[in-house]
């Protein structure tokens, strides 16, 4: 007869047959699927912060943070109409 770790063994290649189908399935589902939904993007301010950098020679001094304030407005009526 089949011991007890032959039998887990089905059991565990079973389970990984099955998940690794819905796998597949859930691919072929959202992988042709249209994601692109049109938005409009406005820069309202920018702001541009320079940073000591120690690592370096100090004349020359190029580290620095841009700041971005961004307003997005995305047609929400496309999304919902489909």
């Amino acid at each position: 007869m089949n011991t007890v770790l032959s039998r887990a063994n089905s059991l565990f290649a079973f389970s990984l047959s099955v998940m690794a189908a819905l796998t597949f399935g859930c691919f072929v589902t959202t992988a042709f699927k249209d994601r692109r939904v049109p938005a409009d993007i406005h820069v309202s301010k920018v702001m541009l912060k320079n940073v000591d950098d120690f690592t370096g020679p100090r004349e020359r001094s190029d580290l620095g943070f841009i700041t971005f304030d961004l307003s997005a407005d995305i047609l929400l009526e496309y999304c919902y109409s489909k």
